[in-house]
């Protein structure tokens, strides 16, 4: 059974479930076509340009080069190699690494490299259990003994929240955020953390230059200021583009563009954020997906 709730399927089998590896995607070639899912750019960010500067994040970079995988990445490798340096800088206050919004596993590969050497757990978090699969098993093939602590998460960051985090109090989290960056669904999400806020460190967030079609909302940006205030403390995390580079131009596939001399991202430590949204008075039931009725 399917309900639907904006343009997110929401399967009642495994919905706020964690899933289990599918068999048939184990060592599959042509991954992405076993799994249904189209490359359009092919873009690999290439680790390999920040080697000598750590040398866990080293041993991330020579071993996910090494991977033989059809697959493309969204984020800037300046983004990767600046989480991990907040990984990095912040593991002793952390138990856990939460990746929201998965895609084809280029961010969930570089934290996945820190689960080992920094004695965290990850949780990979996706409302598509496709992307979900591919990430997993491309992390499998990079770090094949971290796997026994990363786990597969159905659903949207406030079911994650409510099933999860509410109920493991000993967590201490970092979040970092690369999932739907519609202005309404980032609010939602950054929202429910505010009712788990004492067991998330603080989260980091993606695509913060982002701009598209207008359809999309995609205002990842406005959603931090109406969460934390227009003077929220942030630290600039990935590339800035310069004025009138290809990026800050609409693309072809569907218009996104990026913001020019604008940070890719951006992380909000939990103990300096003054949480302007949402009023205590709201619980997190009000953030959560709410079911389409039944047709008819």
């Amino acid at each position: 059974m399917t309900d639907y709730v904006g343009t997110v399927a929401i399967h009642e089998e495994t919905w706020g479930k964690f899933l289990e590896p599918d068999p048939a995607v184990v060592d599959a070639e042509n991954l992405h076509e076993v799994l249904g899912i189209p490359i359009l750019s092919g873009h690999h960010a290439d680790l390999s340009v920040f080697k000598g500067r750590n040398a866990v994040f080293d041993r991330i970079a020579t071993q996910a080069g090494e991977l033989k995988l059809d697959y493309e990445d969204q984020c800037s490798v300046q983004h990767y190699f600046d989480v991990f340096a907040c990984v990095e800088r912040e593991h002793a206050a952390l138990t856990r690494l939460v990746d929201v919004g998965v895609f084809m596993g280029g961010s969930a590969a570089v934290l996945a490299g820190c689960v080992e050497p920094m004695g965290l757990e990850l949780d990979l978090v996706d409302a598509n259990s496709v992307f979900l699969q591919f990430a997993r098993e491309r992390v499998r093939r990079i770090f094949p003994r971290a796997t026994t602590r990363v786990r597969m998460f159905h659903g949207d960051l406030p079911t994650y929240v409510a099933n999860v985090l509410r109920a493991e109090p000993q967590t201490r989290a970092l979040i970092h955020h690369d999932g739907a960056h519609d202005f309404n669904q980032v609010v939602k999400d950054l929202s429910s953390l505010y009712f788990a806020r004492d067991r998330v460190h603080g989260v980091l967030l993606q695509d913060t230059h982002l701009r598209g079609s207008i359809e999309h909302f995609n205002f990842v940006d406005a959603a931090v200021y109406a969460m934390f205030g227009v003077g929220v403390k942030y630290e600039a995390l990935g590339a800035r583009y310069p004025q009138d580079s290809p990026v800050t131009h609409p693309n072809q596939w569907n218009g996104n563009y990026f913001l020019a001399e604008t940070p890719e991202g951006m992380y909000v430590p939990f103990d300096s954020a003054e949480w302007k949204y949402p009023h205590p008075t709201m619980e997190l039931d009000d953030f959560m997906p709410v079911k389409a009725p039944p047709a008819g």
